[in-house]
């Protein structure tokens, strides 16, 4: 009988769930699927979870000891940079086997727009753009545009907060993807937008930038924060080619 194999999967990205819910049918793979429990009613897959921190590097490394993971699988926000790093380092320390499941900047030779480093660099370039704003840079984000009180923001998140900042002028919309292009062409036409910010998430293209494209809308594009080090991987075919290698698990995604 093969021994069980024990991996840890941080969440947060929607590949992590299609990785999970493949390798949660093997029979000798045991997951265990982390979520920071930030967001309620999570698209989560069929295996055992978790929610809520583990308290720094510390916590994090007690853990991967104490139940004896074989791998660690971060697969997190690549906006997720804590809990990133803390992943990095508690595998090193533990000596498990790491690996970053990472998604590519989105790239576009036909829709352009200004990059900015970080929201507080968005922030600083936002103040010589447009007074109409879509602000889709999730909600850790908004405290950086705080000081613009000559701008009107439409934020879209996935559920309220409590924890939203005192904009002066600004609606909330309430909304959970994938969005069809003809959905934020009229969103951007009826709010009158000048003016998108967005982070450089990765995946699926979306279509809030098709659409500013075809109303010509400027875009403001936080850019993607470097990835922890470590073994870096960027599809669910190099994950499972990977992991193939060094579990010898024979599996081949359909």
């Amino acid at each position: 009988m093969r021994n069980i194999i024990k991996i840890l999967i941080l969440g947060g990205i929607h590949e992590a769930k299609q990785l999970a819910s493949k390798l949660t049918k093997l029979p000798n793979v045991k997951i265990i699927y982390s979520l920071a429990g930030k967001t309620q009613n999570p698209n989560v897959p069929n295996c055992e979870i978790i929610t809520g921190g583990f308290g720094g590097i510390q916590g994090l490394s007690s853990y991967i000891k104490t139940l004896g993971f074989d791998l660690v699988i971060d697969a997190t926000h690549p906006f997720a940079t804590q809990i990133a790093n803390n992943a990095y380092t508690s595998s090193k320390r533990t000596g498990t086997a790491y690996i970053k499941l990472c998604r590519k900047p989105w790239e576009s030779d036909i829709i352009n727009w200004t990059s900015a480093i970080n929201p507080e660099d968005a922030a600083r370039k936002l103040a010589k753009m447009g007074n109409r704003v879509f602000l889709t840079t999730g909600i850790h984000a908004l405290q950086h545009f705080l000081l613009l009180e000559n701008k009107w923001f439409l934020i879209r998140l996935i559920e309220s907060s409590s924890s939203l900042p005192s904009l002066q002028n600004f609606e909330v919309l309430l909304d959970r993807g994938p969005f069809e292009q003809l959905e934020e062409l009229e969103l951007l036409k009826r709010n009158r937008i000048d003016t998108i910010v967005s982070k450089n998430s990765g995946g699926i293209f979306p279509e809030k930038l098709e659409a500013s494209h075809k109303l010509g809308i400027p875009i403001l594009m936080i850019e993607q924060p470097a990835p922890p080090r470590g073994t870096l991987l960027y599809s669910l075919e190099e994950t499972f080619s990977w992991l193939n290698n060094r579990f010898n698990l024979n599996y081949r995604i359909d």
